[in-house]
């Protein structure tokens, strides 16, 4: 049987149809393979971005130590905030940026809590919105009447590498080798994915249960303080994103000494 031609109202009502399921199915995966082919590399970028300003803040926080410490009349660095208890007063009160110390003993009420931003007039959060942790090594931070800095004073912080060796800096019970040791003070941010620090806004430390061997190792409290330092990585259980940065005791006592605050 011979086919007419179509009529000119068919073939418009049959163009007006519009495309099926699967066609837009198939173009909305495509616009979606497109979508993540563009958007990977900008998040890259922006996690990049936010780690370099983490490290610049970071840098510039070094620098405020060591002009605290060059600012008092007896040298000595800041002690950290703490992050939970206090008596509520002026000198112990959790979470409010100020350094915390028992003016009777002269001592740190903690060598492990927030980076005292408010006292050294810094930046009060990383990138990430958590505040920056800092330790600081008692020898370092004593008032009178403590005994107080001099240049025999060692740290009590060392900063570990990611890669086994044999050497002593042991973390999670695999022998590392040391990138510094006898640290006065050090600075960390907990990266991207914060586990184990302190959030900015709810004042809330985030659960470091999912952190990796040496993200955890940086999430501890342990007595003396062992830090890893690597770099950064997504590898699944093997993921750091951690930024750790630290005071060298010959930089501090050079630019006290220079300053006739020491010997």
């Amino acid at each position: 049987m011979t086919r007419l031609p179509l009529s000119l109202s068919d073939r418009i009502s049959r163009s007006s149809r519009g495309f099926t399921l699967i066609e837009i199915a198939v173009s909305l995966f495509i616009l979606t393979l497109v979508l993540g082919v563009l958007l990977a590399p900008l998040a890259t970028q922006t996690e990049e971005r936010q780690a370099k300003e983490a490290e610049r803040a970071m840098t510039e926080m070094l620098e405020a130590l060591v002009g605290f410490a060059l600012s008092q009349a007896t040298p000595r660095l800041p002690c950290p905030d703490r992050t939970s208890g206090g008596a509520g007063t002026v000198n112990d009160t959790a979470n409010d940026g100020i350094e915390d110390f028992n003016s009777g003993t002269g001592i740190c009420a903690v060598e492990d809590g927030n980076l005292p931003w408010v006292t050294l007039g810094v930046t009060p959060s990383d990138p990430w919105g958590n505040r920056y942790r800092y330790l600081a090594t008692s020898a370092f931070t004593n008032r009178s009447p403590a005994t107080t800095m001099a240049l025999s004073s060692a740290g009590n912080i060392k900063v570990c590498a990611g890669a086994p060796s044999n050497a002593v800096c042991t973390v999670g019970g695999v022998a590392n080798s040391y990138v510094a040791d006898n640290v006065p003070a050090a600075i960390v941010s907990h990266g991207k994915n914060g586990f184990g620090a302190m959030n900015s806004s709810s004042n809330v430390q985030i659960s470091a249960t999912d952190a990796s061997t040496h993200e955890a190792e940086n999430a501890g409290g342990t007595y003396p303080y062992s830090l890893v330092s690597r770099v950064r990585t997504d590898s699944g259980s093997g993921a750091f994103d951690d930024i750790v940065i630290w005071l060298s005791p010959n930089v501090l006592f050079s630019r006290l000494v220079a300053a006739n605050k020491l010997p």
